[in-house]
């Protein structure tokens, strides 16, 4: 799970398409999701789109993934599990606007490191606002320390 939160946060703080799809290249498996078909590539197009910055990014344009929540789909032996970890997301450009969103990958340990497997990705599990009874409900737990 802590190798799918550090993916996500580095695409998507990036804040850049260049930066997601760099992401993606070096932590996909043959098979896996591509430059073009991830989720992490999409939501950044999509935060890009959102913020008017399609052509490029702005000095101005931040964005921050925090994860508070986390489960685990299934798992295969100890090679292969299915994390989702639920953040809050926080995007500024001249205000800051924040919200949850989701995301679940098939990972697969390989020689030294988890990378995200080959298929198609996983069905997300709703984006609900971290800690509430709704993100309870559909098997997230925390991940902060209290």
């Amino acid at each position: 799970m802590a190798q799918l939160v550090a993916i996500d946060q580095i695409a998507l703080e990036s804040g850049s398409l260049a930066g997601a799809r760099a992401v993606i290249r070096a932590w996909a498996m043959p098979g896996g999701p591509t430059t073009t078909s991830w989720s992490g590539v999409r939501a950044v197009e999509r935060l890009l789109d959102g913020a008017g910055l399609s052509g490029g990014g702005s000095t101005h344009f931040a964005v921050v993934l925090t994860p508070l929540m986390g489960l685990i789909k299934g798992s295969v032996g100890p090679d292969f599990v299915v994390p989702c970890v639920d953040f809050e997301i926080d995007v500024t450009l001249q205000r800051t606007a924040r919200g949850a969103v989701a995301d679940c990958q098939r990972m697969v340990w390989q020689t030294d490191r988890w990378l995200i497997g080959p298929g198609a990705e996983p069905f997300t599990p709703p984006s609900v606002w971290p800690g509430t009874d709704v993100a309870f409900s559909v098997g997230y737990r925390d991940l902060r320390h209290e």
